[in-house]
């Protein structure tokens, strides 16, 4: 059941809300209480999308401060904590669910109650947190729908844009996929028939863009001189990686994301979608706050600069020098 009672989860929809929300395999309605205790040995997987899998983490995390003797030598000990299930909750059932209210207040009480053993354990002023995410979360589409805001699930085109540059190049299968709003080109098709991956590009940047979901379509190797917003060229050359990344980056416009109907995902450019919180305190961190942009990849430096030990190797970001005092 939730922790507090329902009526004042003031910041949720209401709890059967089937057309927004996921629900359990076996469930009718997806609502709470959940009851745990009759799920089968085979199913005891589920736990992780509820909030008692951040509870189990923070016990695993304590059992590993106390049999590795953390915080207790002369040379720092670091210790990084993923409290998965706000991501697992939150893509079952959105984030307007009373689940997800439910969770991120329980997550608050088991926070608070792990600092308190860090203070007993490590001592209070010790030890320094950061509490950070890897991304936010996108509305469901139809609760925006429903609220007037254009929305939309946005269905993979790769069959389509197949069959169009089939059509100007007289050969197949010359896209092998669109994963993660990028498109990966055929290499060995392209390859065999000799066909010219610049003229391909071409085209399907033209094809890509006159689709209804998606604002822009991007030449990832032509981010720096293409004509698009400062902050969409950067990320878009941030993300790029020779080996691994597709050759165009597909931008949906805002509201409209690849995922199912009910519950919601995350992926896109989005200030709803990438704005996340950051959070520093304990040792060497001094009081305030702040609202200037800053990126998850200032974190390492950061650290690094508290502790005074070099960047590591890989850094791009820079030291959030108000954290420290």
């Amino acid at each position: 059941n939730t922790i507090y009672p329902i009526d004042t989860y003031v910041q949720s929809s209401a709890d059967n809300s089937p057309k927004y929300e996921g629900k359990f395999e076996g469930a009718e309605t997806p609502t709470l209480p959940v009851k745990t205790s009759q799920w089968e040995k085979s199913k005891w997987g589920k736990i992780k999308s509820t909030p008692y899998g951040n509870t189990l983490t923070l016990d695993m995390a304590k059992a590993a401060i106390d049999n590795e003797q953390l915080g207790n030598g002369a040379v720092t000990d670091f210790l990084a904590v993923s409290l998965s299930s706000t991501d697992y909750v939150g893509h079952q059932f959105g984030p307007n669910a009373v689940e997800v209210e439910d969770m991120y207040l329980r997550l608050d009480k088991d926070l608070a109650a792990f600092f308190t053993y860090l203070d007993g354990k490590v001592g209070k002023g010790a030890y320094t947190v950061f509490l950070t995410a890897d991304h936010a979360v996108a509305h469901n589409p139809a609760f925006l729908t429903d609220n007037k805001i254009p929305a939309g699930v946005w269905k993979d085109p790769a069959k389509q844009l197949n069959s169009y540059l089939e059509e100007k190049f007289k050969q197949k299968n010359i896209i092998h996929s669109i994963g993660q709003y990028q498109v990966n080109l055929n290499y060995k098709v392209i390859g065999e028939a000799k066909l010219d991956e610049e003229a391909i590009k071409s085209e399907s940047i033209k094809f890509l863009e006159k689709q209804p979901d998606i604002a822009l379509a991007v030449d990832m190797r032509k981010a720096q001189t293409t004509s698009i917003p400062h902050d969409l060229r950067e990320r878009i050359i941030n993300g790029y990686n020779i080996e691994r990344s597709g050759v165009i980056q597909i931008i949906l416009k805002p509201g409209y994301f690849q995922g199912g109907s009910t519950g919601t995902t995350h992926g896109t450019w989005n200030p709803y979608d990438a704005h996340i919180p950051l959070v520093f305190m304990g040792w060497g961190v001094k009081h305030g706050n702040l609202t200037r942009e800053t990126h998850m990849t200032d974190i390492a430096p950061t650290v690094a600069a508290l502790l005074h030990i070099q960047a590591p190797n890989g850094n791009i970001g820079k030291t959030i020098s108000e954290v420290l005092k």
